[in-house]
């Protein structure tokens, strides 16, 4: 009997030992599962303490809208400058004056062009004072006046006379141009006999047009056809308004110099030629400045059509 008793209270030692293992374990499960719940949670929690590698995110500035078509970006309005009318200036016969008087009249500050004459002693010369001056350079071409060849009727040398025949015509022209440095267009010197016969200014023409010049119609003779028959050919061209220099007086040159000004005023453009006469640089150097609120100083081949 005492061995029974024995027995159960082993028993019983044995099943408390169970139990309290059983409790631990228990209770150490309900801890472990709790932190791993707690562990689980954590990012569904509200942080509000600002975590260092966690940014807000920035705020982009909006979108600038796109402007309407009638509000986009429109060009510059042009200078009061460029509303003006436009005067082309053409001195004609440089080329055998001094190149001093060259290089004076260059140094007026506008756009302008001159006419050069071929074969002459300062032919080069003048044609490149007046290019490194940023003038336009023309072949000013010798051609067969009304009453040659009486005095003061004489072109030059090797000028465009009526007699010639077409393959002579063509090669003056040719050499003519070549002569001539920084060439970009023509305009004829005298001519009076030549510009109102079409069979020789179209000669003429055609060779400037294989060139891709321009043409100045000189207008030395009222009955001239040479601007009409540019257009015709598809020469761009245009012709003269305005003399300015038949009186070398600075009276004269002063009335025709206002008149090409109110011609442009009135007509959008207009292209007067003088002359390199040393009365007209002089007069030049008081009118150009003046003029400059009135119109628009542009060269010569702006104004072709």
């Amino acid at each position: 009997m005492a061995r029974a008793k024995g027995r159960r209270a082993s028993t019983l030692v044995l099943v408390g030992w169970a139990v309290l293992m059983l409790a631990l374990g228990l209770g150490a499960g309900l801890v472990l599962g709790q932190q791993g719940c707690n562990r689980r949670e954590a990012p569904a929690k509200k942080d509000t303490t600002p975590r260092p590698d966690a940014k807000k995110p920035e705020r982009k500035p909006p979108e600038p809208k796109a402007k309407p078509k009638s509000e986009a970006v429109k060009p510059q309005s042009p200078e009061p400058a460029l509303a003006l009318p436009r005067l082309a200036l053409v001195i004609d016969d440089l080329g055998y004056i001094q190149p001093e008087l060259v290089t004076r009249l260059c140094s007026q500050p506008v756009p302008f062009t001159v006419a050069v004459l071929p074969y002459q002693e300062h032919t080069r010369e003048s044609a490149d004072i007046a290019h490194r001056l940023g003038k336009e350079v023309m072949l000013h071409l010798p051609m067969e006046p009304l009453g040659y060849p009486g005095p003061g009727r004489d072109p030059g040398p090797n000028a465009i006379l009526y007699n010639l025949p077409e393959a002579e015509v063509r090669r003056r022209v040719r050499m003519a141009l070549d002569d001539i440095p920084h060439r970009t267009g023509v305009n004829n010197h005298m001519g009076s006999r030549i510009t109102p016969d079409r069979t020789r200014m179209g000669w003429v023409l055609q060779e400037v047009k294989a060139r891709k010049y321009f043409f100045v119609d000189s207008r030395t003779e009222k009955d001239s056809v040479a601007y009409d028959l540019a257009e015709e050919l598809g020469v761009p061209a245009v012709q003269r308004r305005v003399f300015l220099d038949d009186d070398k007086a600075f009276p004269e040159i002063e009335k025709q110099w206002e008149r090409a000004l109110k011609l442009a005023e009135k007509e959008g453009a207009a292209l007067i030629i003088g002359h390199i006469y040393p009365e007209t640089v002089e007069a030049l150097e008081k009118l150009v400045p003046r003029s400059k609120g009135r119109v628009r100083f542009v060269r010569a081949g702006e104004l072709v059509k």
